[in-house]
């Protein structure tokens, strides 16, 4: 008896909560053109931007092993600090501290001179100077090794009478055949859906208060609550079915090799999804008029896609931008996306990048739910 006291208020919510859930999915997929928004333009978009997309370089974060710690080796190193644009991020101990750097994002590039290397050039031998670079951005990676080919061969030219016996031998991580569509197809699981999630849930109390309907919903049994949650879930859910969409043509339509674990790429983007639907959401509370929610929400989205390191790598801007990223979730989202994508990274790889979006969530969501209480009550 006591047990069927507790159940069935949760049972009366639980009815409410689906019955709200059913409105608001037959309402947005029932709409002709809303359903057209849910599903054209993601696939036209996201085909437009694996063709059509292009990239800027102005600053290169590059760690170098210097194994032969000669002369020969830092008028080498001194070269190419002056060029302006490299800026060192690290020292690395060995090869593998160097990979490791370009793996966590610390630098975009990284240089290794060898042990024997001035002795190669004493001899008049070729003296390789290996280069690998993070090619899940194709274009920084180009725009990066090009430097520093332009920089060895200024440094052939300085040592008379040896011009040709310095050598550059990249190494392309993650993408050998420096594919540009790789980086960018992989950013828009995340990009191209956030996009739809904030539209779709940033207008969902605006466009009803419009409509009329949104004071007949207050009148229901439903409580501000509910109604939030109602509001919350679906556009959660069609944010993941899109990423699902742009993953589709990523892994069958532009064949980018999938290395990592579904079920932790689709955790990524429903956590992602959800930080996102809480800000969006408060965006629509506060808002009185449709027109208002859509041009706060592209204040927002526009900023964001910039600073995520969709186009350009986090690394490579400069510091006070740098600096105005760590609050953005798509910044994290689409970090913790590449790792999984190209790297198989597990859930303890992506960890750094999952307890912001974590953070985030726990931030917005509350604060959106206290929003919606009591502008709505």
């Amino acid at each position: 008896m006591m047990l069927s006291k507790i159940l069935q208020p949760l049972l009366i919510v639980f009815i409410r909560l689906r019955a709200l859930m059913r409105k608001e999915a037959t309402t947005l997929l029932l709409d002709p053109g809303v359903r057209r928004i849910l599903v054209v333009p993601i696939l036209a978009q996201s085909v437009l931007f694996g063709y059509g997309a292009t990239f800027n370089l102005e600053q290169v974060p590059y760690v170098i092993h210097d194994a032969s710690r000669s002369p020969e080796s830092e008028a080498l190193v001194r070269r190419i600090e002056a060029n302006g644009i490299f800026e060192r991020a690290g020292l690395a101990a060995s090869e593998a501290a160097l990979r490791r750097a370009i793996d966590h994002g610390d630098a975009l590039i990284g240089i290794s001179i060898p042990t024997d290397f001035a002795d190669r050039l004493a001899r008049g031998e070729k003296a390789p100077v290996m280069v690998s670079v993070d090619a899940r951005n194709t274009t920084t990676a180009n725009v990066a090794t090009g430097y520093v080919s332009a920089i060895v061969a200024a440094r052939n030219a300085e040592r008379a009478g040896t011009e040709g016996v310095l050598v550059m031998k990249e190494r392309y991580r993650y993408n050998e055949n420096n594919i540009t569509r790789y980086n960018i197809m992989t950013g828009l699981i995340l990009g191209l859906s956030m996009i739809q999630v904030m539209l779709l849930a940033g207008l969902a109390v605006s466009r009803e208060r419009e409509e009329g309907s949104f004071d007949m919903m207050l009148m229901t049994p439903l409580s501000p609550a509910e109604i939030f949650v109602g509001k919350a879930v679906p556009p959660i859910a069609i944010g993941v079915f899109q990423g699902f969409l742009i993953f589709s043509v990523c892994r069958w339509w532009f064949e980018i090799p999938f290395a990592g674990n579904l079920v932790l790429l689709f955790g990524v983007v429903t956590l992602f999804a959800a930080s996102i639907v809480g800000l969006a959401l408060s965006i629509s509370a506060m808002c009185r008029t449709l027109q208002q929610s859509v041009v706060f929400n592209f204040i927002i989205l526009l900023p964001s896609l910039i600073l995520s390191g969709l186009m350009t790598p986090v690394a490579a801007m400069p510091p006070w931008l740098q600096t105005a990223t760590i609050l953005n979730p798509v910044r994290y989202g689409i970090e913790a996306v590449r790792m999984i994508y190209f790297e198989n990274a597990s859930a303890a790889d992506i960890a750094p990048f999952l307890w912001p979006m974590l953070l985030i969530s726990a931030v917005t969501l509350p604060m959106s739910a206290w929003l919606f209480r009591h502008k709505v009550a």
